[in-house]
């Protein structure tokens, strides 16, 4: 199920098109089994959904940015390519994003709430910065890299950190599940909206999208959500 926004009013994003994904039966039905935030691995996915992984790959606007981020194995994931949409493995240890920025893997590493004051800072040659619009209220993903978002650099040479936050940020980093940012709050309310009221066929909602929209826009693929092929209950 699909939800797309034009412009969206999110603080941190700014006025750029999101789209948000959930599955049919549950909300967290796309996101993968072995992502180490999912506070329902039973209901999440074991494979990802090919077709609609190559729809979000190709949904970038001529002349813009379009980027978004999984938990699925960085292996997995379509490898960067000019004019596409870049796909930001989603690691859970340092070990894992050193690992993976090392092999020239674009990669965000979601860290610890109490790590907060500890970026940017470089581990085994590769230097970690965090997101600039965790750093100040009046900053957006529109106003980032000015035109070439960080996240949005298929080719980089460091990794972005984002710092837990929300009512369940004490899982991340620690043996319990759970932890996912979109658990709770606004982006909540709008992702599980999703499940009751998005497009069905996914793919192709998202490709017919894409192409209205106009060049030189921004686009964040899955404010929540991932590229996961739902199992019916």
């Amino acid at each position: 199920m699909l939800k797309t926004v034009n412009v969206s009013r999110n603080r941190k994003t700014g006025p750029i098109a999101v789209t948000y994904r959930s599955g049919e039966h549950s909300t967290y039905g796309t996101c993968p089994k072995t992502c180490a935030l999912h506070p329902k691995s039973d209901q999440g996915a074991a494979l990802i959904d090919r077709d609609y992984m190559l729809a979000v790959r190709d949904a970038c606007p001529k002349g813009g940015a379009s980027w978004t981020y999984s938990h699925f194995l960085a292996k997995a994931l379509p490898k960067p390519r000019r004019g596409k949409t870049t796909f930001n493995y989603s690691a859970d240890t340092l070990a894992d994003a050193t690992a993976a920025a090392k092999a020239g893997i674009p990669v965000v590493y979601a860290a610890p709430s109490a790590t907060a004051e500890q970026w940017p800072r470089t581990i085994e040659g590769v230097r970690f910065v965090r997101c600039p619009a965790e750093l100040s209220e009046s900053f957006t993903c529109h106003q980032c890299g000015n035109g070439s978002p960080l996240c949005a650099r298929g080719r980089r040479d460091f990794v972005v950190v984002f710092v837990a936050h929300g009512s369940g940020s004490a899982r991340v980093g620690a043996d319990r599940a759970g932890g996912c940012y979109a658990a709770g709050g606004p982006v909540a309310l709008a992702w599980h909206g999703t499940r009751r009221t998005g497009a069905p066929d996914d793919a192709a909602a998202l490709r017919a999208w894409a192409r209205t929209l106009p060049r030189g826009h921004m686009v964040r693929h899955h404010v929540a959500g991932d590229i996961g092929r739902e199992v019916a209950p």
